[in-house]
């Protein structure tokens, strides 16, 4: 019994590393219903190119302007989203001062490559730079500011940690891969494990900073894939400087539906106030 215990272990494990990825990552395709309901909504493709090929994300305004918005907002989906989901939230909370940035990762929507913590680092890094330059906007014309919901909390922290933001929202977003990885299955492959997403470290990183961004955590109470857990400990790092909000009864994938929660909505469209 316990050699056939320890043999179905091995065999999850080896599993676990050998396809992780496909664990991690449901990447989606777009239709070209959706890419021209897009462009009728003023929706423009940034098209740039990485280290994975040709990359596309989505930029859009209340208004076109050549001036640059207050702030431009990267917005970055869980792991079988797309970039063009966010359409559905930013468009109910129109504000000409602001611009959104909509990111996918390498292999989803129209973009080429595969992703990894790399890829979605690279992808982001070089969106923003080409706007900027498309737009003839000054690097620092316009404040970035970052929202990550789920996997998407990674690619925003680690943005984060390595290029100035004004603000950062985290939503329904986990600790570690590894930690994940290990309350899906039960086993922590440390090092075994390729796709190193570490929160804990970005946001010690970015707590070390000489000017911190604005950091709020929002968390499903009733979150069955990422528990609230995880976003209580990853805001228990600086409990004084970072904001944490519980949902009560919104579970992983419902926390941005409509109407949205007054603590969420007042972090992205206006400014945090008090439960």
């Amino acid at each position: 019994m316990w050699l056939s215990a320890g043999a179905m272990l091995v065999g999850l494990a080896f599993l676990a590393v050998l396809f992780q990825h496909r664990f991690i990552y449901f990447p989606l395709r777009y239709s070209a219903a959706q890419l021209q309901e897009a462009r009728r909504a003023a929706v423009q493709e940034i098209r740039f190119q990485t280290s994975q090929g040709n990359q596309a994300a989505f930029f859009w305004r209340n208004e076109d302007s050549d001036a640059a918005p207050k702030n431009i907002w990267l917005l970055f989906g869980g792991n079988g989203d797309l970039a063009l989901t966010w359409m559905n939230l930013i468009q109910t909370f129109p504000n000409p001062d602001t611009g959104y940035l909509l990111i996918d990762y390498p292999g989803y929507g129209i973009s080429e490559g595969r992703p990894n913590p790399c890829s979605i680092l690279e992808n982001s890094e070089r969106a923003l730079q080409t706007l900027l330059k498309k737009k003839s906007w000054a690097a620092g014309a316009a404040r970035p500011c970052v929202l990550g919901h789920s996997l998407g909390g990674a690619a925003a922290l680690q943005f984060a940690a390595r290029n100035y933001v004004h603000k950062i929202i985290l939503v329904s977003t986990f600790t570690t891969m590894d930690d994940m990885v290990r309350n899906q299955i039960h086993i922590r492959l440390g090092p075994l494990l390729r796709h190193q997403f570490d929160n804990v470290a970005s946001l010690k990183t970015i707590l070390s900073q000489k000017e911190m961004p604005e950091i709020c955590i929002f968390h499903g109470e009733a979150d069955d894939i990422v528990p609230s857990k995880m976003g209580r400990s990853l805001a228990q790092l600086d409990p004084n400087r970072m904001k944490f909000f519980e949902i009560a009864g919104a579970s992983h994938n419902d926390i941005f539906q409509i109407p949205l929660p007054q603590s969420l909505q007042s972090a992205l469209f206006d400014h945090i106030v008090p439960e």
